[in-house]
C-alpha cells in the first residue's frame, strides 16, 4: 500500500473531535465534484449493484439525488465550457472537445467565468484536476490561471486524452514535486482537496475538483481490480475477468461490470468519503455545499447508462443525461429525490445565488438558478422550459452523430444532419428512446423543429462540415477527449 492511499485511509477513518477552527461567515462553502464520462448509472445510489460506492450514496442520502439532470454536451469541452460560463456552448463556438493545441479556447476576455463571479462575491477559488478548455498547453490563452482561479493545483501540463493515472505523472506534471511511487491520481486529487479545505477552513471559498477519472484509457491499482475482477468472475464464470478485460491495455471488455471502471469509480468515492471526513473534522460540513456531476455519459457499451439510449457524443439520453447529487444539510431534506429537468448551464446562476453573490458582469446567462428547487419541494422551476444542444462534431468528424435536439416538457426532437432525420420522443412514456414518434405526431415534431430552427438563428450556431458524408471510406478522427 503507498504512502498516498494509507494517508487517505487514516483521514478517513480518523475521529472528529470538533472544529479546529469556525469559519467566520455565513457564506456556504461550494465544493463541486466533477468526474469524467461516467455513465448515469455507475453509483449505487442510481441504481449499480456490481460498483461500490458507499460514500457517494450516503451523500445522495443526506442531500438529494436528480434523476433529470442534462449535461449541455455529449462531450467534454462544451459541457464544461457551459458550466464554467452559464451559457449554451453554441454560444461560445466550443461544441465538441478540444483537440491538442486546439485554435479554438475559452477566451478570459470574452467570459467572466464561475469562479470569477464567486471570487467578486468574496470567494478564495481553486481548481484542482482537468480543465480542457484551452490546450495551448505551451503558449497558454485560456487556462484556469488565466481565467482568475486563486489555486491551480494539477491541471493538465501536456494533452491528457488517452490517461496518465500513476506517479510520476507525464502530463500533469505540477504533482510530481509531491508525488510517491505508485501514487494513484486519483488519491493525489483527493488529498489535494483536502488540504485546500484545511489551509482556506477561515474564509469563504469554491472548490472545482474535476477528477481524470473514469476515462479511457480505464487504469487503477492492480489491489483493487483485482477484487471486482474476483466479484466478476463469482458472477459470470472462473477466469471471465481476464479473458474480457486484459486484450489490450485499455481494458475495455464491451461489458457494464467492468472490473477497472469499478475500481476506478471506488477511488473516486473513497476519496469523497475522505474529503467529507476534512469537512466534518474542520466544523465546515453543514456550511458547505457539496455538488456531484459528469461531463456527459459512459463511452458506449464501456460505460453503464442504465436504459437510456447511447452514450457519450450522443444527444441520445444516456450522452446527456447524468447524476447529479447535491448536499446541503441547511437547506435539503435529507434523501430527497428531485425530478425536475435541470441542465448545464444553471449551475453558475445556481452557485451565486448560493453564495448571495451577483456577477456584475454585462453578458448573457442562460442557465436559471434551480436554488428554488433545492428550497422547497423539488418545484419552483418551469418543468417544460425547453433545453437546447448542438453537436456538429467539429474535432471528431464523426457525421452520423452530428445531430441538435430540443427537450420541450416530456418531448425531445432529434435533427441529424447527415441525412435531415427528424426523431421525436415522449421521454415520459419511453426514457429508452425507442419508438420514434415523429410521423404520428407530426403537429409536435413541427413545433419541436421551429423552436429548435428559432434557437440556432438566437444563438448564431455553427453549421456542420458534411464534407466527410460524401465519403464514406474517409478515415474517420478517433474520438478522444
Amino acid at each position: 500500500m503507498n504512502k498516498l492511499f494509507a494517508g487517505i485511509i487514516i483521514l478517513f477513518l480518523i475521529g472528529c473531535k470538533g472544529p479546529i477552527v469556525a469559519q467566520k461567515t455565513t457564506q456556504p462553502n461550494i465544493i463541486f465534484i466533477m468526474a469524467d464520462d461516467l455513465g448515469s448509472a455507475e453509483l449505487g445510489c442510481y441504481g449499480n449493484t456490481f460498483n461500490e460506492t458507499p460514500n457517494l450514496d450516503k451523500l445522495a442520502g443526506e442531500g438529494a439525488k436528480f434523476t433529470q439532470a442534462y449535461t449541455a454536451a455529449p462531450i467534454c469541452s462544451p459541457s464544461r465550457a457551459a458550466i464554467m460560463t452559464g451559457q449554451y456552448p453554441a454560444r461560445i463556438r466550443i461544441t465538441d472537445f478540444l483537440p491538442d493545441n486546439s485554435d479554438r479556447y475559452l477566451d478570459p476576455a470574452k467570459y467572466v467565468t464561475l469562479n470569477e463571479a464567486l471570487s467578486a462575491g468574496g470567494y478564495h477559488t481553486g481548481i484542482i484536476g482537468k480543465w480542457h478548455l484551452d490546450t495551448r498547453f505551451k503558449n497558454p490563452k485560456g487556462n484556469p490561471k488565466q481565467h482568475g482561479f486563486d489555486e491551480v493545483i494539477g491541471s493538465e501540463t501536456k494533452y491528457i486524452a488517452d490517461g496518465d493515472y500513476f506517479y510520476p505523472y507525464d502530463k500533469t506534471e505540477t504533482l510530481n514535486a509531491a508525488g510517491q511511487d505508485d501514487e494513484y491520481l486519483t488519491d493525489r486529487q483527493c488529498l489535494e482537496a483536502s488540504k485546500f479545505i484545511e489551509r482556506n477552513k477561515s474564509k469563504p471559498f469554491f472548490l472545482y475538483l474535476t477528477f481524470y477519472s473514469v476515462h479511457t484509457r480505464l487504469d487503477a491499482p492492480k489491489s483493487i481490480v483485482d477484487k471486482y475482477k474476483s466479484k466478476f468472475d463469482r458472477e459470470y464464470g472462473a477466469g471471465k475477468a481476464d479473458e474480457l478485460f486484459e486484450k489490450n491495455d485499455r481494458h475495455e471488455g464491451r461489458h457494464l461490470d467492468n472490473p477497472y471502471l469499478a475500481a476506478m469509480i471506488e477511488r473516486i468515492d473513497l476519496g469523497v468519503g475522505a474529503i467529507m471526513e476534512t469537512l466534518k473534522k474542520q466544523g465546515l460540513d453543514k456550511n458547505t455545499i457539496v455538488v456531484f456531476f459528469s461531463d456527459n455519459g459512459g463511452v458506449g457499451n464501456l460505460g453503464n447508462n442504465g436504459i437510456l439510449r447511447a452514450g457519450k457524443s450522443w444527444l441520445y439520453e444516456g450522452g446527456i443525461r447524468e447524476n447529479l447529487i447535491v448536499r446541503w444539510p441547511a437547506t435539503i431534506k435529507a434523501g430527497s429525490v428531485f425530478d425536475t429537468p435541470v441542465y448545464g448551464t444553471d449551475f453558475y446562476p445556481t452557485f451565486l445565488d448560493m453564495a448571495r453573490a451577483t456577477s456584475k458582469a454585462d453578458k448573457i446567462i442562460d442557465g436559471k438558478s434551480f436554488l428554488p428547487v433545492l428550497y422547497g419541494d423539488g418545484k419552483g422551476l418551469n418543468e417544460n422550459r425547453p433545453f437546447y444542444w448542438h453537436y456538429i462534431s467539429e474535432t471528431g468528424k464523426w457525421v452520423p452523430r452530428m445531430c441538435s435536439a430540443v427537450r420541450s416538457g416530456d418531448y425531445k426532437l432529434l435533427h441529424f444532419y447527415a441525412d435531415d432525420r427528424i426523431e421525436l420522443y415522449n421521454l415520459r412514456t419511453d426514457p429508452s428512446e425507442k419508438n420514434n414518434i415523429a410521423a404520428s405526431e407530426p403537429s409536435k415534431a413541427k413545433e419541436l423543429k421551429a423552436m429548435l430552427d428559432q434557437w440556432r438563428k438566437d444563438v448564431n450556431a455553427e453549421a456542420p462540415d458534411l464534407s466527410a458524408a460524401q465519403n464514406p471510406k474517409a478515415k474517420r478522427k478517433k474520438l478522444i477527449d
